[in-house]
C-alpha cells in the first residue's frame, strides 16, 4: 500500500506541475467501440464507452481513461490513472510510463456496494517504450506490473506503422496470472486501421477497426468503432 501512495503521490506532483500551463494543453476524447480487448483479452464481453482526458507540457504528460460495458457488466469497468515522460531524439522518441489501472471490488453484503481505493483494486505498471522515425516506424514497449502481481507479469509489444495501418504482435516471457499463462506466450497479435472523416475545419471524427489474435489462449477479437 505505501508503494502504491508513493507513486500515486507522483502523479499528483507531476499533476501540479502541468496545471501552470493546463489551459493550451489539455486534450478531450471519447472513444465508442462495440468491444474493450487489451492484450488479448476480452475485458466485459459489452460494447464500450473509453472516455480520457491528459495534460501535457513539454515532454511531460498526464492523465485520466475509463471504461464502462454499456450493458453495466463490472468486468468491463477500470479507471487508469497515467503518466509519461517522453525524450525526443533524431533516432526517435523514448518514453518512461507509470500507470495505475484500478478496478472496482465488489463486496457480498447488502448493499452491494463497490470500493474503488481498496488497495486490492489497484495494478501498478511500469514501462519504457521507443517510437521510431517516419523513415523507421518501428515501435517497442515493455512493461511490468509492480504491484498486487505476485507474478510482476511484463509485457512486452513490438509494432510497425505503415499509416494508416498498423501491425502489432505482443507477448509476456515468463507465467502470469494476470496473463492467463503458464510460460512464455503471445497473447495479442493483429492489425489495426483508423481513418478521420472531417465533419468541419475544426471537427473530425476517427474510425477505427482492430484483428486482434490471442495464439496462448486460442481467442479471436474484431475491433471497431468511433473517436470523438
Amino acid at each position: 500500500m505505501k508503494k502504491l501512495q508513493k507513486l500515486l503521490l507522483l502523479l499528483f506532483t507531476g499533476m501540479l506541475i502541468l496545471a501552470t500551463d493546463v489551459y493550451s494543453q489539455v486534450d478531450l476524447s471519447v472513444d465508442f467501440a462495440n468491444r474493450y480487448v487489451w492484450r488479448g483479452a476480452d475485458f466485459g464481453d459489452s460494447p464500450s464507452i473509453q472516455p480520457e482526458i491528459s495534460f501535457a507540457a513539454g515532454g511531460l504528460e498526464f492523465g485520466f481513461w475509463a471504461a464502462y460495458a454499456t450493458t453495466g457488466n463490472p468486468d468491463g469497468t477500470e479507471i487508469d490513472i497515467w503518466a509519461s515522460y517522453t525524450f525526443e531524439t533524431d533516432a526517435g522518441s523514448f518514453s518512461l510510463y507509470a500507470t495505475d489501472y484500478t478496478f472496482p471490488i465488489h463486496h457480498t453484503g447488502m448493499t452491494g456496494s463497490e470500493t474503488w481505493f481498496d488497495s486490492e483494486a489497484h495494478f501498478v505498471e511500469l514501462g519504457v517504450g521507443y517510437a521510431g522515425t517516419e523513415s523507421f516506424p518501428i515501435s517497442v514497449f515493455a512493461g511490468m506490473f509492480v504491484h498486487n502481481d505476485d507474478d510482476n507479469s511484463v509485457y512486452i509489444e513490438l509494432g510497425y506503422d505503415a499509416d494508416p495501418v498498423e501491425f502489432f504482435l505482443g507477448f509476456t516471457p515468463s507465467e502470469s496470472a494476470a496473463y492467463g499463462t503458464s510460460g512464455a506466450g503471445i497473447i495479442n497479435a493483429g492489425i489495426t486501421a483508423t481513418k478521420e472523416i472531417a465533419i468541419t475545419e475544426r471537427f473530425s471524427i476517427g474510425l477505427f477497426s482492430s484483428m486482434i489474435i490471442n495464439p496462448y489462449s486460442e481467442h479471436a477479437h474484431f475491433l471497431f468503432g468511433i473517436s470523438l
